[in-house]
């Protein structure tokens, strides 16, 4: 073993051991009983190398533009490049994902609109009409200003299109970003919320399985109007029915929360069960909320998912994306149009992973800062495997 990796699993140890004092202690507050299941499994979370404090970056493969494909380039603002992610590219309504916060976007210098943060990320988001065809989409930040040469294709040209209006639509960029990291930036035709997968169906359906074989009675449902949210809750009810288990909304009643929406609706729901607004014995978030914003906050979550976060195909998305869109948190929409435009995506066993994050009084927690030069799925955080899901 080398000195380097030596001292690595030192202080891996030593910070899973103050995890552990500080649970048991009562510094480290959790507002649900999840925290259990971190203090029998740090021994297995060190061993197996699954703490990421910080996380791989390196070079990646810049995939070729497309005129009315999705285009993720950088700009020189200031002393610094910033990324610049615009999704569908397609002529009309896009987003302007921006690498720097309080940053500014539009058509011309003097038609600025000034960005915001979403849900689920930690880019600033700006909402621009683009026309059909070569055009330019300027971008301020920290003071300086630069244009981005765009193609959003001919109008009404390149079939289906994505619409990223509205609370799924960084979620859908944040997809797009990973199809482009992976090679493939050809013309965004959906978005994630779309439909429901059946690998994810599944996964929802293990979930309360899990629940139902453990003695949960009734569980809280956290659920949005979206096509996939409108389909998972529908699996959750029709599981929970067969097992036997009763289905209410979030509220003080000791529970099981089983969280379906969108990033805009989980990051709420995780929220209000951090400040202590509901009461979660658990908090178990749909297979596509796995990104680092909504699983920082102090709520007891845990998530099905079928794929190692520290595997071999994993470590290689995160090394990729952090060469493209530093400071960008990986999302599980992100790493699927990963794998898909990899040709490495498939079937596999869902595990259940519970997930905390180390929180040092005076060091501010985790916000909504572009952290350059590291990608994580969980930054200073432990993702750890805590039960097989069976078959649904």
């Amino acid at each position: 073993m080398s000195a380097v990796l030596a001292a690595a699993v030192v202080l891996t140890a030593a910070l899973a051991l103050g995890l552990v004092l500080l649970l048991r202690t009562g510094l480290l507050r959790r507002r649900t009983t999840a925290s259990a299941y971190f203090a029998a499994a740090v021994a297995c979370a060190v061993a197996a190398g699954l703490w990421f404090p910080g996380g791989p970056a390196g070079p990646g493969a810049p995939a070729r533009p497309v005129a009315g494909g999705p285009l993720l380039g950088s700009l020189g603002l200031g002393a610094r490049q910033v990324p610049v992610l615009v999704v569908p590219n397609r002529p009309g309504y896009n987003l302007v994902a921006v690498g720097a916060d309080g940053a500014s976007a539009g058509t011309g210098r003097d038609r600025l609109v000034k960005g915001e943060r979403r849900p689920g990320s930690t880019l600033t988001w700006v909402p621009v009409e683009l026309p059909a065809g070569p055009a330019r989409v300027w971008v301020s930040a920290g003071g300086a200003l630069a244009p981005l040469a765009v193609d959003t294709g001919r109008a009404g040209g390149g079939g289906p299109r994505a619409d990223v209006r509205g609370a799924d639509g960084p979620e859908c960029a944040s997809a797009a970003a990973g199809a482009v990291v992976g090679g493939s930036p050809g013309p965004l035709a959906g978005c994630p919320a779309d439909r429901l997968t059946d690998a994810d169906a599944a996964a929802l359906r293990e979930t309360v399985g899990f629940l139902a074989g453990r003695g949960a009675r009734s569980l809280a449902l956290a659920e949005d109007g979206s096509p996939r949210g409108r389909a998972a809750a529908a699996e959750v009810r029709a599981a929970a029915a067969r097992a036997g288990v009763s289905v209410g909304r979030p509220d003080s009643t000791r529970r099981p929360l089983v969280v379906t929406a969108g990033w805009a609706g989980a990051e709420g729901a995780v929220r209000d069960v951090e400040a202590g607004r509901t009461t979660a014995e658990g908090t178990y978030l749909a297979p596509w909320l796995f990104t680092a914003p909504l699983l920082s906050p102090g709520a007891g979550q845990l998530v099905p998912l079928r794929y190692a976060p520290n595997g071999p195909a994993a470590v290689e998305y995160l090394t990729a994306l952090g060469a493209r869109l530093p400071g960008e948190p990986p999302t599980a929409s992100g790493y699927e149009a990963w794998r898909l435009a990899r040709g490495t995506s498939g079937p596999a066993p869902a595990r259940l992973y519970a997930t905390a994050v180390l929180y040092v009084p005076g060091s501010g927690g985790s916000g909504g800062h572009h952290h350059e030069g590291t990608t994580s799925w969980l930054p200073s955080g432990m993702i750890v495997p805590v039960a097989n899901l069976g078959t649904a």
